[in-house]
């Protein structure tokens, strides 16, 4: 079962060509977020926003069929705005506490 879904925002931990002849791959490292999940070959095929690969049929994909394994990526978890904004508070309220003690 694969836990990604359109949206998501996910970190690539695994760029190694499974193909000899895969020339468009994810950086290690990078974020990206996802535009579709399906199912593929007894797997799960990720496509990109950020990132277009080459199809199977040569050249950058048009057939909206081509993606990268599911496994190649972690989801990387974004708190809601509300939660953010909160946090950001605490954060300024805490640096100006600082300031007044030097």
């Amino acid at each position: 079962m694969c836990d990604l879904k359109a949206n998501d925002r996910v970190e690539c931990i695994d760029n190694r060509p499974a193909h000899r002849s895969s020339l468009v791959m994810p950086e290690l490292g990078r974020l990206y977020t996802v535009k579709s999940v399906r199912w593929a070959d007894g797997g799960y095929s990720v496509r990109l926003h950020e990132l277009c690969p080459e199809c199977h049929r040569g050249g950058a994909c048009r057939c909206g069929k081509c993606g990268w394994d599911a496994a190649r990526f972690r989801r990387v978890y974004r708190p809601s705005r509300r939660k953010l904004a909160m946090f950001t508070k605490m954060l300024r309220d805490a640096e100006a506490e600082s300031a007044k003690a030097i």
